[in-house]
């Protein structure tokens, strides 16, 4: 914005992060060890960024934020209330970027410049800042809002905080209208499709999909420039031409022609030739950093759908459950809206990476703190304890003093058959250990296998884009 550029918010949050983390690591034993799958793909990622595009010491220098954000992001979010404070600024910002887009339609500009910006895309709106200055952006941005309010003030939640969320929705929603982007209006259905339809009953599933493919579609058709959606059309024409040029760069040069390097050049009558984005972080990563660079960013995307979609937090835990469904809906809209915009570059990549990351440490501890337990005082915890043939017993406690403890509780051989007094009575529910917790740590055979599927998948749509592109 006018009067901010330059200033590097980012950068000296960046650094203060840093300072926070080295200060407290040796006191609550921070592990900078590489202890998810996520922790490696990234190294390896952002590693191959350096060696494909060349001018190692520049790339390293410019990749190397990315590596900060990810695990300054995987290792600070250590519990938590602590990954819902990072999710509850993540949707503040998002509301304030709403506020911000629609107070240039009702008259007054929160962003200078936005009004004439807007009538330069044909009254599309936009809002004149460095990531939102186009009504494609801002929609991809602001339709992620959708399914992530649904989860953060309305799932599980009281009367007010639903009437917020009927508000911030309905906001959303009227803002990606005014930007008529037909790429968001897609993505925002898709997103908040998963996120709606996630750990519901297969008979609700199966009806929602029949009617969003019936109904929805029908829905879909009635907004704004929803009835040109197809290959004739200029945009999407000239997209189309651009994907082929990008996948005919990947083909000659298998590893691609660098981080940020890869240029589309279209012709266009009275403008002549201009450079135009890929609108599409699949494809951008295809020509940029190749086949390889493309299976390690997909290998990425793998990794985060993996974790928040078969993670199993105790179903006490409500506020576990929704950090996992609110990281579902960032992926979500993440995943699909980089079928659309050049998104494969921009730092809620690595943020989203590092918060899934985050969750995955805090499903693989075996002491977990859970937020059910604060009222009962900082000693009240829930503990994973192991059975035989491979059981698992969740046990809720409260430690009480050592001079109401027999000895036995002090052996942690005899602990397995014990559960600790809570207020005199005791509570044991039992669990298999796959349904509470995530215990995937590393990368096998069979997900190696999944991410070439996924690959192949991606690779696939891409050519049948480009030959059958689908029209309503």
């Amino acid at each position: 914005m006018t009067g901010l550029a330059g200033v590097g918010f980012a950068k000296y949050a960046m650094i203060v992060a840093m300072l926070g983390l080295v200060g407290r690591a040796k006191r609550d034993q921070v592990s900078f060890s590489l202890q998810t799958p996520n922790d490696t793909f990234i190294w390896v990622y952002l590693l191959w960024i350096i060696y494909t595009t060349g001018e190692y010491f520049d790339t390293f220098k410019e990749v190397l934020p990315f590596a900060f954000f990810y695990f300054l992001t995987a290792l600070i979010l250590d519990q938590p209330r602590k990954l819902s404070g990072f999710l509850s600024c993540w949707v503040f910002g998002l509301i304030v970027v709403v506020v911000f887009a629609l107070s240039t339609h009702y008259g007054f500009e929160f962003a200078e410049g936005s009004t004439d910006l807007t009538n330069l895309f044909d009254g599309r709106l936009a809002l004149n800042t460095w990531i939102f200055n186009n009504p494609n952006s801002l929609g991809h941005g602001v339709v992620a809002l959708i399914p992530i309010a649904y989860v953060w003030l309305w799932w599980k939640r009281g009367l007010l905080s639903r009437l917020l969320a009927l508000l911030v929705i309905a906001a959303s929603g009227f803002c990606v209208y005014l930007t008529q982007s037909k790429g968001a209006y897609l993505c925002g259905f898709a997103a908040f499709g998963i996120v709606f339809l996630f750990r519901k009953r297969l008979v609700i599933q199966s009806l929602v999909v029949v009617l969003a493919l019936t109904a929805g579609v029908a829905a879909i058709k009635l907004l704004p420039r929803m009835s040109t959606l197809s290959s004739q059309e200029d945009g999407i024409a000239g997209r189309l031409a651009i994907w082929r040029i990008a996948h005919s760069t990947m083909e000659n040069t298998f590893v691609g022609e660098g981080w940020k390097k890869f240029e589309a050049w279209v012709s266009i009558p009275q403008m002549g030739s201009i450079r135009k984005a890929t609108h599409g972080s699949y494809v951008n990563v295809g020509a940029d950093l190749g086949y390889p660079g493309l299976f390690l960013f997909l290998a990425i995307l793998y990794v985060n759908g993996r974790v928040v979609y078969f993670a199993r937090p105790p179903l006490e835990d409500i506020e576990t459950q929704r950090n996992q469904r609110a990281l579902l809906s960032l992926f979500c809209s993440y995943a699909s809206s980089a079928w659309m915009i050049d998104r494969a570059y921009h730092t809620d990549f690595f943020f989203i990476a590092g918060a899934i990351a985050a969750f995955q440490r805090q499903m693989l501890k075996t002491d977990y703190r859970s937020s059910n337990a604060e009222h009962e005082g900082n000693n009240s915890h829930f503990s994973l304890v192991p059975q035989p043939q491979g059981q698992y017993r969740l046990a809720y406690s409260k430690v009480v003093p050592n001079d109401h403890m027999d000895n036995n509780q002090h052996d942690r051989s005899s602990s397995l058959s014990k559960t600790l007094e809570v207020d005199g009575s005791s509570s044991k529910i039992a669990i298999n250990a796959q349904e509470a917790w995530l215990r995937w740590r590393k990368i096998g055979w069979l997900d190696l296998l999944l991410i070439l599927g996924l690959f192949e998948a991606v690779l696939y749509v891409w050519a049948e884009i480009m030959k059958n592109f689908i029209s309503f």
